[in-house]
Order: C-alpha cells, then sequence, then structure tokens
C-alpha cells in the first residue's frame, strides 16, 4: 500500500541548502533524473489529506519507503531534536535516522543510487554510434544521437525526449540528459552526470548535476558541481574540485556564515541560479557562488562569492538590481521559459539577505 504523503519545508534546513534554495523550494532540488518531489509515489497538496507528512529534505529511497510504512498512527520519528516525518498528531516521539540533505554538496552523493534505480534501458540500434553494453542504454524516440560513443558499462544511460547528442560526443554512464539538453560537438560527459531540462553542454563534465535551463556550452572542465538554472558558464570556464595536497575540502556553509569541512576530497563548485561567468574564468576548489552573479577573474576570485556580485575579481562590486533583474528575465526569455511573478520579491529577498556580505 502506498502511502499518500505531504512534504513540509523546515527553513533551517531549506537556509543550509543555499544557495541551492534561493529561488526553490527544498523539494524541487533535482538529482537522479528529475527532482526530489518528482519521487515520492504519491503526493497530497495539505497535511490533512496525507497518511504522512514528511521534511522535505528526507531522501525518497525505497528504505525510507519502508522505514514510513512502520510509522505507528500518532507518532513521529525525530533525529537529534529535528521532526523528520509523523503521522497523525504525532504524539509519540521516535528517535530514528531516516536519509535526508543537510548540506547542498551532498546532493552529489546519491547521484548514482538514483541514476542507476530510475534509468531502464531499451536496448537502441547504434545507428552510426557506438553503444558499449546497449542493454543499459536509454534513448527517447524523439532524441538525436549522431557519431557518438555512450558507454554503460559501469552504469546506465539515458538520453531524454528531444535531446540533441552532436557528433564526437563521449558518455560514461551513470549519466541522464535530460528533456531538450544538448550536447556540443566533441563534448565529454563522465559518470555520476546529471544534464537538466534545456541544457547545453559542452567541454569535460565529471560528477555534476546541472539544473534546467543552465548553459557551459564550450571547452573546460567542471567537477563534483552542482550549477542552479539559468545559468551560463562562458567559453574555458574551469573548476578545480581536488586539492593540491589532497586535503579534505572546505565550503563556505550559510548558515555557520564561515567554512565547514566536509570531510570530502573532490568537491568543485556550488553555483546558485541566474550566475554567469567570464571567458576562462576559474575557479578553486570548493567555490560557492550565490545568485545573481556575473564574475570573471584572471587569477581565482574568492572560494565565497555572495548573490548579487559582478565586476572582474578583484574589483567585485555589488550587481545593480535593475541590471540583475533585467539579465535575469532575458535568460528566462532566451530559454523560452515564462517568467515568474514572484522573480522580483525573491530577488529582493535575496539581495537583503546577501547584502552584509557584499559589503
Amino acid at each position: 500500500m502506498q502511502l499518500s504523503v505531504y512534504l513540509f519545508e523546515d527553513q533551517a534546513s531549506k537556509a543550509a541548502l543555499q544557495p541551492l534554495t534561493q529561488h526553490r523550494q527544498v523539494a524541487e532540488l533535482w538529482v537522479g533524473t528529475s527532482t526530489l518531489e518528482s519521487k515520492w509515489p504519491t503526493l497530497v497538496s495539505s497535511p490533512e489529506m496525507a497518511d504522512i507528512q514528511v521534511m522535505s529534505s528526507v531522501l525518497p529511497l525505497p528504505s525510507t519507503f519502508e522505514i514510513l510504512s512502520q510509522l505507528p498512527a500518532d507518532s513521529s520519528y525525530v533525529y537529534q531534536g529535528q521532526i523528520l516525518a509523523q503521522r497523525g498528531k504525532g504524539a509519540s516521539p521516535l528517535e530514528k535516522h531516516l536519509p535526508f540533505l543537510n548540506h547542498p554538496e551532498e546532493l552529489l552523493n546519491f547521484q548514482s543510487v538514483f541514476l542507476r534505480a530510475e534509468i531502464k534501458g531499451n536496448n537502441p540500434a547504434p545507428g552510426n554510434n557506438t553503444f558499449i553494453c546497449s542493454e543499459e542504454i536509454y534513448i527517447h524516440p524523439s532524441a538525436s544521437v549522431k557519431g557518438s560513443i555512450l558507454d554503460a558499462s559501469l552504469g546506465p544511460i539515458y538520453i531524454g525526449e528531444g535531446v540533441n547528442i552532436q557528433i564526437g560526443t563521449l558518455i560514461q554512464g551513470p549519466a541522464a540528459l535530460l528533456k531538450d539538453a544538448t550536447t556540443n560537438i566533441g563534448a565529454k560527459i563522465r559518470p555520476n552526470t546529471t544534464i537538466g531540462p534545456g541544457c547545453k553542454v559542452g567541454g569535460e563534465i565529471n560528477h555534476c548535476i546541472f539544473f534546467p535551463f543552465s548553459n557551459k556550452a564550450h571547452d573546460g572542465y567542471l567537477g563534483n558541481t552542482i550549477v542552479g538554472s539559468f545559468s551560463n558558464l562562458g567559453a574555458l570556464t574551469n573548476g578545480s574540485n581536488l586539492r593540491n595536497d589532497i586535503q579534505p575540502v572546505s565550503l563556505y556553509d550559510y548558515t555557520l556564515k564561515a567554512q565547514r569541512n566536509t570531510g570530502l576530497k573532490s568537491i568543485g563548485q556550488i553555483i546558485g541560479d541566474f550566475v554567469t561567468t567570464g571567458v576562462s574564468t576559474s575557479f578553486n576548489t570548493g567555490t560557492v557562488i550565490g545568485s545573481h552573479c556575473n564574475v570573471s577573474s584572471i587569477g581565482f576570485p574568492p572560494r565565497y562569492i555572495p548573490s548579487f556580485s559582478f565586476g572582474e575579481y578583484p574589483s567585485l562590486r555589488a550587481f545593480d538590481f535593475e541590471k540583475a533583474y533585467a539579465a535575469a528575465c532575458a535568460w528566462i526569455n532566451l530559454k523560452n521559459q515564462q517568467i515568474p511573478e514572484n522573480l522580483r520579491q525573491s530577488m529582493e529577498e535575496i539581495w537583503k539577505a546577501d547584502t552584509s556580505f557584499r559589503n
């Protein structure tokens, strides 16, 4: 029996997952082939309609579903004082750990799990391509794949509706290119990568998640990186994902307002929405970039760039709000999407929240 689930937003969790949650709810974060909320079997729009209420940062894994189904009536699962799920009034708390997101980089940790679970091959005919382990490859009938090599020997590959794979593209699974995504000539897509709907990518991309409608169309390397929506990384933009001394990487933490040791050796960049970079911009290992930034640099910019930063490092300054709003609308229009009615309000909230950091 499937449970009807209501996802509730925890504001502390939403704050900790910035900058990826500056323009979206936690449930709208992407991992694998879709958003978190789309992975729940039966979602309802109000708690009154739900069998169970679940915090939106809880990961919808098969093990999670099994644990939730065992929650008694009028009880809740609590972990370190945080309510993760409750049934009815939740009056009886039970200490239980469910997998949930504490930090944005943790999305990358679950890429392989979700990609392998969600992709089912349809054994397409290779045509003028080379397919390795074609039984693990899915290609939508409307997709175009020309003169490319797809290697699913280490994990499945998903090529979605309307995707355009241009000649010379190399893809190693597990990987997913979602609706209307495009690769440029000679793109290299390495394992555990999701290219979101409407994205255009090129160069070398390894273990990354691209949220919808972003571009990295030209040469340059990104690894262990998450890119928000409507961002555009200029030609030869590069990001380091490994320290020279092979020590664990630290990331700026919006809750701590300081660097946090991730304990991970491979972390590239966490990039918000509406971020553009100039030609040949390079980012250091573990760089966090807020939303609505327009950045270029000869050397490495700081490892934390607040939202609404503008210019060529070291001469970064505040991005004029009206120009930033116009730029955001232009990118939305370029991708043939509707401008959200609350875009200006959402931008104003981000502007106010990051003002002290820009100063």
